[in-house]
């Protein structure tokens, strides 16, 4: 009650305990989370973990590649895995077999992809009714050892489900809701910038509105006023992953951008609400890593250069960007307001802030309130310093799972080093196809998607990356990873049809490391051997045929002479979020299939 009344002193135990909860979580965990709780305001920031140093088992809310990953590095950690997987699609995937395997158990769900993985009431329901089967008159409270990690499926981002989980007693792994709902919308998300750096915001105008003519009728007034100008974009507040936005080329084409744009509103579920942004075209997409734990220690870990990209969604990655190398001020610059935005919405967990790039001039766009695909990328070219000078690898997922433990950040920003460069592609199963017609530009050449069994799974190592006489300068340390969802035998049929990321790293101390970095892909990419056959909807095998992926379409895109001037550090006006399928559709010799 008396800090409460005081809250300049609420302030200075905040900033006491910042600095001395590693020391507390070691020495005395229960103190550790009484000051906490007295010291914040729990109607804006409430608690975001277990008891410190208690979580005992994580709930694994999502699929592939990414469940996979969570299963283990939950075992890593000493935790029990508990897989939540769809009974319709999931009943034997590898993720539930590693939770098996090692100690943990699996929940079945209901329903297909929204209905199972999506549905947050089915999904506290299970877990109520499966923890008080295994646990009986105790049930309740190992459940309050539980949290559940979203990975970056349909949880991740859902404030509703966030608050669910909290009501019922489940922690999230993660951001509250207050907090996605700050961050995660792009409107408030552009107040913020504004008041931090108004220069850094794409010119546009927030539409609170849902009715379609009030919508067009505050645009034309804008566009009147000389507050905005054509071409534009029109944006979900609430969308991602490039749903829920149009390119408006001219005033004749509101009406129908904007009905594609409500329509995908309605659709997902979204919180009503548009933005009109000015379109800036032909920009490089950048993005900086946060970690920030419950006590308000805030560290970035570089930043990522996710420019090539299909269809609006991303397919290689790189960090960190060879485009900045030479810029370290605008680097510093970038990083630090990227970690006050982080402050300034109070975030828990791992985090993202995405940018646009073009002519030495940045734009803000949005936080991602989660864990990302490309984070691997990160992991891949930088480290911890310890006390002992030993420099130990940085594992994202680990730290998130030691947040929603309690746990403090050990480590300062300047333990953050970069060691390598590293490129991460994204293994789809598709296939670039010349003659189809893509529907969202009406253009033809789109990469299509299939499902299939991998009969096949072979990724080289490290060392055949670099083998003496295959690359001028010969490469050294080249480091490959494979993250992947399945293995032999194994079925995809879901709807996403990334299964799998290659990250390639190579030591950042070399001559022109990057050229290096894309030679040495180019030889993993190379000697990647992914095959099987194709499957209808209900898994059943089409004789004859051969599942495809893109690691040809990967090879070609380093080979492109824009990517061999990338790779020199050259700031290369063609290449923007849009260069590589731009690039194919012109090519008479894109690569079509790869089984």
């Amino acid at each position: 009650m008396t800090l409460s009344r005081h809250q300049q002193s609420r302030v200075a135990l905040r900033s006491c305990l910042r600095e001395r909860a590693g020391k507390l979580f070691r020495d005395d965990p229960l103190l550790l989370d009484r000051v906490y709780l007295a010291s914040i305001e729990l109607d804006r920031y409430p608690a975001t973990s277990v008891s410190a140093g208690t979580l005992r088992y994580v709930l694994v809310a999502d699929k592939g590649e990414m469940g996979v990953r969570a299963v283990r590095e939950a075992l890593d950690l000493g935790k029990v895995p508990v897989v939540l997987h769809s009974l319709a699609d999931d009943r034997n995937a590898l993720q539930v077999r590693l939770a098996h395997e090692h100690g943990g158990f699996a929940i079945g769900l209901e329903g297909a992809f929204r209905e199972s993985y999506a549905g947050f009431a089915q999904m506290t329901a299970r877990v109520e009714e499966v923890f008080r089967e295994r646990f009986a008159t105790d049930w309740h409270d190992e459940l309050g050892r539980a949290a559940i990690y979203p990975g970056y499926g349909p949880l991740a981002e859902n404030a509703a489900a966030i608050g669910h989980f909290r009501r019922s007693g489940i922690v999230f792994v993660g951001p509250m809701q207050d907090v996605v709902e700050q961050a995660g919308d792009k409107r408030q998300f552009r107040a913020i910038v504004e008041a931090l750096a108004p220069e850094a915001v794409t010119p546009g105008i927030v539409i609170g509105d849902r009715d379609p003519a009030a919508i067009l009728e505050q645009i034309r007034r804008a566009e009147a006023l000389g507050t905005i100008a054509f071409p534009g974009r029109i944006k979900a507040a609430n969308g991602g992953g490039g749903r829920g936005q149009a390119i408006v080329a001219s005033p004749d084409d509101l009406d129908s951008a904007l009905l594609k744009v409500l329509g995908a509103i309605e659709s997902n579920g979204w919180e009503p609400g548009v933005m009109f942004e000015q379109n800036i075209p032909e920009t490089v997409h950048l993005e900086v890593q946060v970690l920030r734990d419950r006590f308000g220690n805030t560290r970035h870990f570089g930043m990522r250069d996710c420019t090539e990209q299909r269809a609006s969604q991303k397919i290689q990655e790189e960090a960190p960007p060879a485009l900045l190398h030479h810029r370290p001020d605008l680097r510093s610059w970038i990083e630090k307001a990227a970690v006050e935005i982080a402050d300034r919405v109070g975030y828990v967990g791992a985090g993202t802030i995405e940018l646009m790039y073009k002519n030495g001039k940045v734009y803000f766009l949005e936080m991602n309130t989660r864990i990302q695909v490309e984070h691997p990328v990160t992991e891949a070219s930088h480290g911890l310093r310890r006390k002992n000078g030993r420099v130990e690898a940085l594992n994202l997922v680990a730290w998130q799972i030691r947040l929603a433990d309690g746990q403090p950040i050990d480590f300062t920003q300047d333990d953050v080093v970069q060691t390598h460069v590293a490129r991460e592609f994204r293994i789809n199963a598709e296939a670039w196809n010349p003659m189809l017609k893509d529907a969202r530009d009406g253009k033809r050449g789109m990469f299509l998607p299939n499902a299939g069994i991998f009969d096949t799974l072979n990724v080289p190592t490290g060392a055949s990356a670099s083998p003496s006489g295959k690359r001028r300068n010969g490469a050294r340390g080249v480091r490959v990873r494979f993250d992947v969802g399945f293995s032999s035998g194994d079925v995809l049929v879901n709807k996403d049809p990334t299964f799998g990321k290659l990250v390639v790293a190579v030591p950042a101390d070399q001559p022109e490391p990057y050229e290096v970095l894309r030679e040495a892909s180019l030889l993993v990419l190379a000697e990647m051997r992914i095959e099987g056959r194709q499957v209808r909807s209900d898994g059943s095998v089409i004789e004859g045929s051969r599942f495809q992926n893109n690691l040809s379409a990967h090879r070609w895109i380093l080979e492109h002479a824009i990517m061999r001037r990338h790779a020199r550090g050259e700031e290369v006006d063609r290449r923007h979020v849009n260069w590589v399928v731009d690039a194919l559709r012109e090519s008479a010799a894109a690569p079509t299939s790869e089984g």
